[in-house]
Formats: C-alpha cells, structure tokens, sequence
C-alpha cells in the first residue's frame, strides 16, 4: 500500500490528510481558497441581498399604506402591517427618522434646497390651515404645497411638529418678548403701555390668520393645544416673571400675575378676533379701540394695581 504522502502531495494534518479534507469520513471540506466554496458564498450573499431588499422594501410600503390612512406614523404600527420586529425596522431604516428620510422623494434634489421645501410646506399649511372648513391634515398640507407625503414628513416628524412650525410663526411671542427687553428701566404705566401696544400690533398685523385660526381651532383640538402651548408655554413664563418681580419691588400690588396678562392683552386681542365689524360698532358708539387710547386703558388698569392706592 503506497503512503498517503505518496499519495496526498503537500503539508498533511496529523490523520495524514489534506487541510481541505474533513477529518470524519474523508469528505472534502471546501476551504475558503476552493473555488466551489467561492460561488457558494457568492449564491448565499446574493440570495441574502436580495432577501433583505425585499424585507427594506416590505417595511416601506407597510409605511405608505400607514400613511395612506393616518396622519401619524410610527415604528410599533409599521412593524405590525409589514409582519416584521421592530428590531428589523431599527436594522433596515435606523427607525422611524429614517423611516421618514427613506420615504421621503430625490433625496438629493431634497438636499440641495431643504430650507426651500420646509419653506414652502410651511406656508402652505398656513393658507389651509386659515382656510375655514377645509380638511387641514398632511394629504392636504402636501397637495398645497405640491409635494408628497414623505417629504413632508421629511421635514416634520408629524403633524403635531407642523403645527408647531405654524404657532412658532403666526402667535406673536417673539416681538412681544422684544418689547419685554425694552422696557428695562421703564416705570410700569409705560412699560405696559409698551408691552400692550406690541401685543396689539403683532396681532393686528395677521388678524385675518388669527380669527381663522381661532374658528379652525375650534374643531382641531390639536391645533388648539399647539397654538395654546407656543403661546403659554413659550412667552406667558418671560411676561408672569415680568409681573411677579415688579410686584416683589413693590411697585405693583400682589394679585395673581396671570390675572394681569389676561386683563392687560385681552382688551386687546377681543376686537381683532371678532373682526372689524366690531371696531366699527364701537366707532358709532362713540368708543375708541384699546389701541388707540392705550395710555386711558393701562391709567383704568392701574388703578386696581397700584401699590399706592
């Protein structure tokens, strides 16, 4: 019987066999060099690929469909309708920010003009939304703004993140927080003399936006609460810490500060809600609008909040 080196030429193993040879029954084991185990792994890393292709593009669509029947998307629902973990969609898309970012279209025309597609959905959902009776969810902010679904939501994570958008430009919390620093120094019959003068013209200057608004909100809960928290949430801390120190210094009497905002804006905001139907009725009464007489109204206002009375 010849030797298996004479046999077998080349370095053996301890049984005397080839590397590539299996050590249990002498079946040949591919080694990575073989070429038969090359196109083995080139089969299985093309079946793979397209399996998760296939698996990417069922995540996608299962997100589409979401879409197609909700404002609002989010990774638990996609998983159920594509049949899928969470895990899978968190593997494939990076969650739902790249969820949105995949459904969004041309991502590179999107890239070259981003500030100019979130621009043009903004104003967009502006005109619907000032729209009395017109549906005002994303199909329609979309249709608007002549864009798709995903790229809205490209932009915004979800309605609520639009309507936000839309508060942040329509209530007028920056320019009465502008008016907050000028009063710095100021006596308090001029500072609010200030402060209500700002507030009037912010809102007189997009009243029509607001009493659409206003009539909107009213069957939009959603848009109410968006509208209520940039307002409140957002400029009431600046205007109640205003309030509450000068009444520490003792130049104004202690009451409820958000009693003094109510009082102080609301004269201001009733007339410009109802319309200019109503500065008209209390022209023919002889009256004049709060802003016309702002020193009268903050002397009236003061007279309950002077410390010295």
């Amino acid at each position: 019987m010849s030797s298996p080196i004479g046999r077998v030429p080349g370095r053996l193993n301890s049984h005397g066999q080839r590397p590539d040879v299996a050590d249990t029954g002498g079946r040949r084991q591919p080694s990575a060099h073989d070429p038969t185990r090359a196109e083995d792994l080139s089969r299985t890393a093309v079946r793979t690929g397209t399996r998760s292709r296939a698996t990417r593009e069922r995540i996608l669509q299962a997100a589409r469909d979401e879409l197609a029947g909700s404002d609002r998307l989010t990774v638990r629902a996609v998983a159920a309708r594509a049949g899928v973990s969470r895990q899978t969609i968190y593997y494939h898309v990076r969650g739902l920010a790249g969820l949105r970012a995949a459904l969004a279209p041309s991502q590179g025309a999107a890239a070259t003009a981003p500030a100019d597609t979130r621009e043009r959905i903004l104003e967009a959902a502006v005109r619907v939304l000032s729209r009395p009776g017109t549906p005002a969810g994303i199909d329609e902010i979309a249709a608007e703004a002549g864009v798709t679904k995903g790229a809205v939501y490209h932009h915004f994570v979800d309605r609520r993140a639009l309507l936000r958008a839309v508060a942040e430009r329509v209530t007028p919390v920056d320019e009465i927080l502008a008016a907050l620093a000028a009063t710095d120094g100021l006596p308090d019959r001029e500072a609010l003399v200030v402060l209500l003068r700002a507030y009037h013209a912010a809102i007189a200057a997009r009243a029509e936006l607001v009493r659409n608004l206003v009539i909107a909100s009213s069957r939009d809960p959603e848009l109410l609460a968006t509208l209520t928290e940039e307002m409140v949430g957002r400029g009431a801390p600046s205007l109640l810490g205003w309030v509450a120190e000068r009444m520490a210094r003792g130049t104004l009497r202690p009451v409820e500060p958000a009693l003094v905002l109510q009082a102080l804006f609301g004269a201001a905001w009733t007339p410009i809600v109802f319309g200019p139907h109503l500065f008209d009725a209390i022209r023919r009464i002889g009256g004049r609008p709060v802003a016309e007489v702002a020193e009268d109204y903050v002397d009236l206002f003061l007279n309950g909040l002077s410390a010295g009375r």
